[in-house]
C-alpha cells in the first residue's frame, strides 16, 4: 500500500482510493473513512450541535440522559446508549460498560486502580 499526502489550501478535504481489486480489506478501509464523517446531534445550553464521530471520545448515560464528551464539551442527546450502538457499529466506538459506550480510536492508554476501577488517557488529553 503507497499513502500520498498533499496539502491544497482552499479546497475541502478530499481522499481518492485506487485499487487494482476491491476486496474485503479495500471495502473495510473504505466503510472505516466514511464512518470518520458520521454526525449526530447534541444539545448544548439550549442549543443543538452537530458532532462529528471523530471528535467524540466517549457516551455516557447518567439518570436516564446521554452525554457525548469531546475534548472541551459535553453534549446531551434524546437518543439511548443502545441507539448510537446500532448507529455507530461497525466504528471505533463500542460499549465498555452498562453506561458508557467509549471511541477507541481516541484511547491512549488504560490502567488499573488497586479498587479494581480503570482509569483511562484519551488522545490530546
Amino acid at each position: 500500500m503507497e499513502i500520498k499526502t498533499r496539502q491544497i489550501d482552499g479546497k475541502p478535504l478530499t481522499i481518492i482510493i485506487e485499487y487494482p481489486l476491491l476486496d474485503a480489506k479495500t471495502k473495510r478501509l473504505i466503510h472505516k473513512i466514511k464512518t470518520l464523517d458520521f454526525v449526530v446531534n447534541g444539545n448544548s445550553n439550549g442549543k443543538v450541535f452537530q458532532v462529528h464521530i471523530s471528535d467524540i471520545y466517549y457516551m455516557e448515560a447518567v439518570d436516564r440522559k446521554t452525554f457525548l464528551y469531546t475534548k472541551d464539551e459535553v453534549y446531551m442527546s434524546d437518543k439511548k446508549l443502545y441507539e448510537f450502538e446500532e448507529i455507530f457499529r461497525d466504528t471505533g466506538i463500542i460499549r465498555i460498560s452498562k453506561s458508557c459506550l467509549m471511541n477507541m480510536d481516541m484511547l491512549y492508554s488504560v490502567k488499573q486502580l488497586m479498587n479494581s476501577q480503570l482509569v483511562h488517557r484519551c488522545i490530546n488529553s
